[in-house]
């Protein structure tokens, strides 16, 4: 047993400064920045000391509803019928009239049995994994490159994680073999991931999950707007049903909250063991009635996803005949892939001068040596803003060519 003296308080602060020092050393490190007045394509911030309107990259907002008027105005009539905030959870106070109209719109929408509405898509992959698993017998089975919130809710859960390759459907049943002996098997996949943009052979990973009789578990949050019927979705593109759909309200419905769909049995168990759903607040008013107005957005105009796609895929196709070595695929999401921090640093800011707000994504959000910068196209953008962004790539990869041809 050690008998030195325990560190002091200003020991202990000096250890984390350092942490922070690491962090920044790595080019990793992270800072908030302040966005005025954004319009949809456009943001208004400060960049070295200056402000500066930049054709934004980074929204997640496919579909420009967080300033289309019926959403903001969805949005206000919640504020005057039901006041700025819920006032408490669910389970106490909080669950509103419109709390529960918004999940019985996106049951119907969806045709499952139930919806449960949380305060975020985070909150809402918590509480489904930590229902669902609940002895340390029990097993999670995710692809690699699912988003943290799914491993944060399997790591809170009673039960032991394994990971499959990302969307190798051989390394899954491989997976399924191994853990042929446990008492409950939860495969957990996202439709379309957030920072490739590619899509789950859902197909193949429904089929393996029946045959293997485990749960299927599929995160929705990128898909939701994007795909499917009205934007219903991958799972309703391919016409399958999961044992739960996880979605967010705060991408393509332009508002906030998270969404549980399923059989009305498994969003019971959600309610009653969902610890993030139990012991949150409920989600203010104003965003429900946003949420509800971007589905009657989308009910009324189902032509938006299709669109959106198309304008996805001309952007991918001109980046291609640059020499960008862009993925296929239908998503809004197109990644730039740079390499190292400061390869990804340098191509943000390069664009940043260039008029566009497209910030590097490193480490841990991916994994080392596949730090990018990711391009969100939105239905906010117009015509001008892709021929910018366009032409400003160009100037890029003609520097990059260059530089590359003198060393």
């Amino acid at each position: 047993m050690s008998h030195e003296p325990p560190p002091t308080r200003a020991q202990q602060r000096r250890s984390l400064r350092e942490e922070l020092d690491a962090i920044r050393a790595q080019g990793r490190l992270r800072t908030r920045p302040v966005i005025d007045g954004p319009d949809g394509h456009v943001v208004r911030l400060h960049v070295d000391g200056k402000r500066v309107a930049l054709i934004n990259w980074a929204s997640n907002d496919y579909l420009g509803a967080a300033q289309n008027l019926r959403v903001r105005n969805g949005a206000f009539k919640a504020l005057r019928s039901y006041g700025a905030g819920a006032g408490a959870a669910r389970l106490l106070s909080g669950g509103l009239r419109i709390h529960r109209r918004l999940e019985e719109r996106c049951a119907s929408w969806w045709g499952v049995e139930d919806v449960l509405v949380t305060s975020s898509g985070y909150q809402a992959n918590i509480a489904a994994l930590v229902s669902l698993c609940i002895t340390s017998e029990d097993v999670l089975i995710l692809d690699r490159l699912c988003h943290a919130s799914l491993y944060d809710g399997a790591r809170l859960s009673c039960g032991t994680l394994m990971r499959f390759r990302h969307n190798d459907v051989a390394d899954l049943e491989t997976q399924l073999e191994r853990s042929s002996g446990a008492p409950r098997r939860i495969v957990v996949v996202e439709a379309i991931y957030s920072m490739d943009g590619d899509e789950a052979p859902l197909a193949a990973i429904h089929a393996l999950c029946e045959r293997h009789g485990a749960l299927l578990v599929v995160d929705e949050a990128h898909a939701l707007g994007v795909v499917g019927p009205g934007g219903r979705g991958l799972c309703a593109d391919l016409g399958l049903t999961p044992d739960l759909r996880i979605a967010t309200c705060s991408k393509s419905l332009g508002s906030q909250g998270g969404l549980i769909a399923g059989d009305r049995d498994l969003i019971e168990l959600c309610v009653n063991r969902g610890r993030a759903f139990i012991f949150s607040t409920a989600p203010v008013p104003a965003a429900m009635g946003a949420a509800h107005a971007a589905l009657t957005l989308l009910d009324d105009q189902p032509e938006l996803p299709a669109l959106l796609v198309a304008r996805a895929t001309a952007l991918r196709e001109a980046l291609r005949a640059q020499g960008w070595a862009v993925p296929a695929g239908r998503s809004p999401i197109i990644p730039l892939i740079a390499g190292d921090e400061a390869a990804a640093l340098a191509l943000a800011a390069r664009l940043r001068a260039l008029g566009h707000h497209a910030p590097a994504i490193r480490p841990p959000t991916v994994p080392a040596g596949a730090c990018r910068v990711r391009l969100n196209v939105t239905l906010a953008h117009t015509d001008s803003d892709l021929r910018k962004l366009t032409r400003a790539l160009a100037t890029i990869r003609a520097e990059q060519t260059a530089a590359e041809t003198s060393a």
